[in-house]
């Protein structure tokens, strides 16, 4: 999604800042830095003819994007876990269930 209609970042000023669990896989082929499913990034390989260029059509770093925010988080005095599943795709809970359920469980129990 474009960050002119969603755009996550205000998250960084929240009060009282929840704890965020944060779960994805390295392999993951649709929200990634190189993600196939955008436009942009096909344009760059030349895919989509007639892409304008990246300074007008930039490729949307999805997980660089939700890495800074997160960071923000972080920095402002909020608690972030990251669970990054090795050779997992875009759905960690069928996946890898058992990963994400203690990873679950154990945010909740604090």
């Amino acid at each position: 999604m474009a960050p002119g209609y969603f755009n996550t970042s205000g998250i960084v000023a929240l009060e009282p800042k929840p704890p965020i669990l944060w779960i994805h896989g390295t392999a993951d082929a649709i929200v990634s830095d190189a993600s196939f499913f955008d436009l942009n990034h096909l344009g760059a390989l030349g895919v989509v003819p007639g892409w304008p260029g990246g300074d007008v059509a930039p490729a949307q770093e999805m997980v660089a994007q939700t890495r800074d925010v997160l960071d923000g988080y972080r920095a402002r005095g909020g608690r972030v876990t990251e669970l990054l599943l090795e050779g997992v795709g875009h759905s960690p809970h069928l996946e890898s269930p058992k990963e994400v359920r203690d990873a679950i469980v154990a945010m909740v129990r604090g």
